[in-house]
This record gives structure tokens, C-alpha cells and sequence, in this order.
């Protein structure tokens, strides 16, 4: 029953240090320790997060004190539940002064008696103190001789501009994998280059492995040098669990400190062994590659599901990725990965190597998926574009767009495409129009005629909506028919940044584009007063010398009708 009303109390202090937690943007998660009993030596603390220390109390007892150390901290604060009635809190510095005496009225005290069910004792609670000084500091508690055995848990928030931490991609491992171990060092969240830190790896149960120095270099496992991240290589010969632990001596104005952070890792055996990778192009016509397939063959050790992916990669870093859900018993397996000319033009679009970056296989259960197989750059394609087979459609350069003077104004906009085929014939070519808003100018149709091989297919546009929505026009949903075949593209490319007063209007001086000249169309010119107008053709300019004033206003006074009646632009 004492457990279960400790716990409540517990629970109490732990919702309010975690929400003022949430509010200091804290970097690093170091897995809280217990530390006990009374008079134990002082429990050093984690920086940044809250940290629980505790202390057992017999029946009788009168007194218990509860000793920690800090360094290089900016502030600390305190939360202490102590389960006995008439306790007295002191808080003592490492110079033996008191910093608050019992009954201190700066210390608030939470009793239990006023929760909605009763508990004994209660919660005292500091404020926070500012740079606190360095060493070992005590918590220092006085009671009436205790009528039962319980426990006091104090919660410390020790806030420092100095942290730590261990930068790991993952968890979970599998033996023979190589994992880059990273301690990241920061001042107020800026990297601390020139410092010698050292990180260990050792097994759980087992023996602390002798620490290793860390480097922020840039070569090796260190991504980036400068980055305030202290990096080693580890490679994990057997399963079980690992700590990583990861030390550092920081110079700081008040002296040297020090700082560690720990994380665990998992290392599981694999479910699938003597893997083979065999890299092979399969041919269409005239001996161009059709698609290049990448072939894994493995032993499964473990029967169940498996999740694989295999990824490409170009020398300019863009990717496409096989992904396939496999049923593998135990015994020998394997499965293809085959990657399309057609898709390592879309995804890729330059001349190879094309590296076999990765091969994944996951074992995927109602639990988790866990890895099962990993094989990083397993070999290369040193293909060509122009090895690969031709598509019977393909749309094979970027989007030109060329304006289309009427008088001053721009008309109409010339689409352009290149566009290849292996069939002479007649095409059906559609595509939308939209603006940079996502005005949509609806579907544009064409027809043309093209020889085997590339053609540039011109489209010419005068949509009203020009007049209504800024460019830059993005041309998507190709849609090529004809020749037996079909192709499709999601995005043919953009104009540059046509402005609506540029186009050609259908009524002069309806600016607003609601069929009539009025006072809206002398409202919305008066907004753009004194700007220069624009080249080519500006609807604003009425007057055509360049600039838009109030001439422009008179002008389109002279212009002013009502809808159905006003004057349309042949």
C-alpha cells in the first residue's frame, strides 16, 4: 500500500519536471539510473533531462541525506517526495552552507493530505538556481522516527550549455556489420572542435572494452570534420546486447569538465547467410541494354517474410529502388531485382556507373522488422543513356516556352518538346496547363504526324486564364498515344515568370476581367501607380509611355462601358 502511494507522488513530480522538460528544447535522452542508499557515494548527474536519485528509509530512521555532484551547469532545480509525515527539507552546497535551511520559505512543500486521496508526507519543491557552484551538494531530510520501511525520491534538473551525446544511426544490428559511433559535443548548441574524447563498446553482461579515441576529422567514419561529432568505427563479431559509452574532457572558464553519454545497442545473429550478388544486363534489339538486374542469392536460416530492397544509384546521387515482399523456407534462396531502361532514364537521366548501392532484406513478423541481410555498393552497371534501348515514346529534352507577340502584348505562348518515337505515325498529344497559384487552364489537345525518331512538337496556347493568373505555367499530365503504344509523363517542365498584364487583353482597360470598365478597374490601377510597366505589352499602361500614373487612370476613364456591351479585341 506505501509502494502504491509513493508511486502516485511519483507519478505527480514526474508529469510536472517532464512538461518543464518539454519546454527547454532538450537535445539528449540518457537513460535514468537508480541511486541508493543514504550516505552512498555522490551520484554524479545527467545534464539536460531529469534525473531521479533515492534513498531507502527503515522504520525508526530520523534523518537521510541524499548526496550528488554537478559541474558547469547554468541552472538546477529540485523535486523531492519524501512518504513521511513532519519531514523538514535543507538543501547544503559543496561548501557546507546551507542554500536553504529547513522551513525555508522560498521551498515549496506539496503536502499529500491535500490529494483528491490522501497519501503521507508529501513534495517539497526549489526554484530554480542560477550557475550553480561545482562539486557535490546534499540533500538533507528530517522526519519523526519513521513508523515503516519506505523510500524518498529526489528528481533533479541540472540544465548545462555543455552537452553530450551518442549519434548512432540504429539500434539493432547484425553480426559482422560495421556501425560509425558518433559523441556529439556542443556549446549552447555549438560544436566544440579540438577536444580528445573517447568511446568504448562493451558487452552486456561483461567487462567495460578499453576506450577508444574518437576523431571529428572527416576521414574514416567521421562524415564531416568540424561538426562537433567524435566519431569511431565499430564492427560487432558477436550477438548480444552493447553499451556504448562515450567520454569527453570540455575546457570551460571555470576549469576542465567532464562529460559522458551512453546508449545500448542490440547485435543479432543473422536469418540469412552466404549471401551472392551477380550483376547482369538483359538485351533487346540491336543489342541496347533493356534492363540491368541485380541477381541475390542467400541460405535461409529462419523460414518466414521478407522484405527486400535493392537501390541504384547515378553519379549524380538520384536513385530508383526494387522493393519485393518474399515467403522464404529454409535452405537456399534468391530473387531478382531487374531495373528497366525506361525507369533509369526517368529516375536517374544521366550516364552511368549505376552503383548497386544497397541490398536490404528485412524478416518482417507481428512484432517488428528486424534485418536479416544488408550488402552496401554490392558492384556497378557502367552503362550509357544512349546504351539503353529507346522507348517506342519517349519524351526526351526539357520545356521551351516562346512568346507570341500580338501588337505589344504577348498572343499566345509556344509550347516545346522533343519527342521521340520508334513508329511513324499519328500521335494524340494532351497535357494540363497550370499556374503558379494552381489556376488550372484545363485540357490542351494536339495532333501531329511524326517521323521515326526526334521530333520537336510545338504547341501553341492562348488560353484566357493568361490574363487572369501570373506565370511561371507548369506543363504536367503528358499524355503521348499512337503507334501501338503510350507514354506518359507527370511533369514536362515550367516557363519563365509571365505577369497576366503581359498578355493580350479581350476587352481594354477591363483589368479585373469581369467584362466591364469601371471604377473596380480604376481601383485596382490606382494599387500599381507609378510603377514601370512592362516589356512586352502591359494592359496597366493604357497610354503606352512606360509607366503607370494617373494618365493611365484618365484613359481609362474615356474606356469605360458595362458588360455584354463593351468592345471586344479582335
Amino acid at each position: 500500500m506505501q509502494a502504491q502511494q509513493t508511486n502516485r507522488l511519483l507519478h505527480l513530480v514526474r508529469q510536472r519536471l517532464l512538461g518543464t522538460v518539454g519546454t527547454l528544447g532538450l537535445l539528449f535522452a540518457v537513460a535514468s539510473t537508480w541511486w541508493a542508499p543514504a550516505q552512498a557515494q555522490p551520484a554524479p548527474v545527467a545534464v539536460n533531462m531529469p534525473r531521479s536519485i533515492s534513498g531507502a528509509i527503515t522504520p525508526g530512521m530520523t534523518a537521510l541525506e541524499l548526496p550528488f555532484e554537478v559541474s558547469a551547469l547554468s541552472r538546477l532545480r529540485l523535486d523531492a517526495i519524501v512518504p513521511v509525515d513532519g519531514a523538514t527539507f535543507s538543501l547544503v552546497d559543496p561548501t557546507g552552507a546551507f542554500v536553504y535551511g529547513p522551513g525555508d520559505a522560498r521551498v515549496v512543500f506539496n503536502p499529500g493530505s491535500l490529494l483528491p486521496k490522501p497519501l503521507p508526507g508529501g513534495v517539497f519543491e526549489t526554484p530554480d538556481m542560477t550557475t550553480p557552484m561545482n562539486g557535490t551538494w546534499r540533500i538533507r531530510l528530517s522526519f519523526p522516527p519513521a513508523p515503516q520501511a519506505t523510500v524518498v525520491m529526489a528528481t533533479v534538473l541540472a540544465v548545462s550549455r555543455y552537452q553530450v551525446g551518442i549519434a548512432i544511426d540504429r539500434n539493432v544490428l547484425l553480426v559482422g556489420e560495421d556501425l560509425a559511433v558518433g559523441l556529439l559535443v556542443l556549446d549552447n548548441g555549438v560544436p566544440i572542435p579540438g577536444l580528445t574524447p573517447s568511446i568504448s563498446v562493451s558487452p552486456v553482461p561483461g567487462a567495460t572494452a578499453p576506450a577508444v579515441a574518437a576523431f571529428d576529422n572527416g576521414s574514416g567514419p567521421d562524415g564531416l570534420a568540424g561538426d562537433g561529432i567524435y566519431s569511431i568505427d565499430n564492427t560487432f563479431t558477436a550477438a548480444g546486447k552493447y553499451n556504448i559509452l562515450g567520454t569527453v574532457t570540455i575546457p570551460t572558464p571555470g576549469g576542465p569538465i567532464v562529460r559522458s553519454a551512453s546508449q545500448q545497442v542490440r547485435v543479432d545473429s543473422p536469418s540469412i547467410d552466404s549471401p551472392t550478388v551477380t550483376l547482369s544486363t538483359q538485351l533487346g534489339a540491336g543489342s541496347c541494354v533493356s534492363a540491368a538486374q541485380v541477381q541475390v542469392g542467400f541460405n535461409v536460416l529462419k523460414a518466414g517474410t521478407y522484405s527486400a530492397l535493392v537501390r541504384l544509384a547515378g553519379p549524380n546521387g538520384r536513385t530508383l529502388d526494387v522493393r519485393k515482399s518474399l515467403t522464404l523456407a529454409v535452405g537456399t534462396s534468391s530473387f531478382a531485382a531487374v531495373f528497366s531502361a525506361k525507369a533509369i532514364k526517368d529516375s536517374i537521366a544521366v550516364d552511368g556507373p549505376y552503383t548497386v548501392q544497397t541490398i536490404d532484406l528485412l524478416a518482417v513478423n507481428a512484432a517488428e522488422a528486424s534485418l536479416a541481410f544488408r550488402r552496401r555498393n554490392a558492384g556497378a552497371f557502367n552503362l550509357t543513356l544512349a546504351g539503353l534501348c529507346a522507348q517506342p515514346i519517349e519524351v526526351v529534352g526539357p520545356l521551351v516556352s516562346t512568346p507570341v507577340l500580338k501588337g505589344a502584348f504577348i498572343g499566345s505562348l509556344d509550347l516545346s518538346f522533343p519527342i521521340r518515337v520508334t513508329v511513324a505515325g499519328s500521335y494524340q498529344i494532351s497535357f494540363k496547363l497550370i499556374s503558379t497559384s494552381g489556376a488550372d487552364f484545363g485540357l490542351i489537345n494536339a495532333s501531329r504526324s511524326l517521323p521515326a525518331g526526334t521530333s520537336t512538337v510545338t504547341v501553341n496556347v492562348a488560353a484566357p486564364g493568361f490574363l487572369q493568373s501570373d506565370g511561371p505555367y507548369q506543363v504536367i499530365s503528358l499524355l503521348v498515344l499512337g503507334g501501338g503504344s503510350s507514354a506518359r509523363v507527370g511533369t514536362v517542365g515550367t516557363t519563365p515568370g509571365y505577369v497576366r498584364w503581359q498578355f493580350y487583353p479581350t476587352i481594354t482597360g477591363d483589368l479585373n476581367g469581369d467584362g466591364s470598365v469601371d471604377a473596380a478597374d480604376n481601383a485596382l490601377l490606382t494599387t500599381f501607380r507609378n510603377q514601370t510597366a512592362l516589356r512586352p505589352g502591359d494592359r496597366r499602361d493604357l497610354n503606352a509611355d512606360g509607366i503607370i500614373d494617373l494618365r493611365d487612370g484618365r484613359e481609362l476613364q474615356k474606356l469605360a462601358c458595362k458588360a455584354p456591351s463593351c468592345p471586344v479585341n479582335p
